[in-house]
């Protein structure tokens, strides 16, 4: 008896191990900032990101926020459009670069990766483990 609970006891710490390394990956994975961005950096882009969107009426389903008229949106994307042109804001003419480690691979990514093989090595050897019969040892009388 007391070989199969330790077995039972090792295969479920085994598998909470795996269960933790696989949110963690996962969780390191949900971050999208950006690393070359300080934490208030981000921050502040995405305060003035969610204040934009709130001003403009966006992320629903309407473009034109329901209390401006037609006119008014219509006068509003017109002179975006000439102070954008003023100062030379708005969508650029090359396509943006695209950065590259410099060795060209990318480590975060690797490190993901790895810790969720990791984790389904450690599920599948606790699932090995706990469904493994050790034989009893008899004993005649």
């Amino acid at each position: 008896m007391h070989g199969r609970n330790h077995t039972h006891r090792v295969a479920a710490l085994l598998t909470a191990v795996a269960a933790l390394a696989s949110f963690a990956g996962s969780a390191q994975a949900a971050n999208s900032r950006p690393a070359e961005m300080t934490k208030a950096e981000h921050r502040a882009l995405m305060l003035r990101s969610e204040a934009l969107n709130r001003q403009y009426g966006l992320g629903s389903e309407t473009s034109k926020p329901a209390a401006m008229g037609g006119q008014e949106y219509r006068a509003l994307g017109l002179r975006s459009q000439a102070l954008n042109a003023k100062y030379g804001l708005g969508v650029a003419s090359a396509p943006p670069a695209v950065t590259v480690a410099e060795n060209g691979f990318v480590w975060d990514d690797f490190a993901i990766g790895a810790g969720a093989m990791l984790g389904l090595v450690l599920m599948a050897t606790g699932v090995f483990a706990a469904s493994r019969r050790i034989p009893r040892a008899r004993v005649s009388s």
